[in-house]
């Protein structure tokens, strides 16, 4: 199959479903995308702040506050609203009534999330020692692992990490090309301020649950 061939499955699995899959994409984003944490609030920034009328500091403090907050929710329990959000595109691959609940299903399962997340950075760090070029081949080899551990509860972190490893053999060229194909809607994103990122995360994310669907059923 080619790249068109799993946007095609994606965009008809979610017509009639789009509104749920936007909120479900933006809420796993708030959950799992990196921010900068407030250790790069360094002091020559903050005496610059603090500069500032103390209104002003004091609105820019909160905000640091929260973004910090928000990143350390993120690393502890990205984690696990990954394998969640895994599941709810995998049950509309599925033709399954895919709830913005699902996001939240997998707690029962936190630690699974919280190392299969955190084993994942810490392989690809170490492999990007190695030069930038076998980091970025591992992140294709790894790039499966919370869709095999939302298919398989039974799995711990390394065994789906290594599931995913073996899986990907001969497909990390696939899922690139998949991901660039999806370049002309990123770019055209700029356009809308970003506003069309809401549409375009789940539309890719649902491009990437088929890729996983395709290539699992064929192995």
């Amino acid at each position: 199959m080619y790249a068109k061939d799993y946007r095609n499955i994606a965009w008809s699995r979610l017509s009639g479903h789009w509104g749920v899959s936007i909120l479900a994409g933006f809420v796993a984003a708030l959950f799992g995308a990196s921010l900068s944490s407030t250790a790069s609030f360094n002091l020559n920034y903050q005496e610059k702040i603090f500069e500032l009328s103390p209104e002003v500091a004091a609105i820019l403090a909160a905000i640091v506050s929260v973004l910090g907050i928000l990143s350390f929710a993120q690393f502890i329990i990205g984690g696990t609203v990954q394998l969640g959000y895994c599941r709810f595109l995998l049950k509309q691959q599925d033709s399954e009534d895919a709830k913005l609940q699902d996001l939240f299903s997998q707690f029962d399962r936190f630690g699974v999330g919280f190392l299969q997340a955190l084993l994942r950075g810490l392989y690809l760090f170490f492999w990007s020692l190695l030069f930038v070029i076998p980091g970025v081949i591992k992140t294709y080899s790894y790039a499966m692992t919370p869709f095999i551990l939302a298919d398989h509860p039974e799995m711990t972190a390394n065994e789906a990490i290594t599931a995913s490893r073996r899986l990907m053999d001969g497909h990390k060229w696939e899922l690139f090309c998949l991901g660039f194909s999806f370049i002309g809607w990123h770019l055209l994103s700029i356009l809308t301020l970003g506003i069309l990122e809401l549409w375009i995360v789940p539309y890719q994310n649902a491009a990437y649950a088929a890729f996983y669907r395709s290539i699992r059923n064929h192995t």
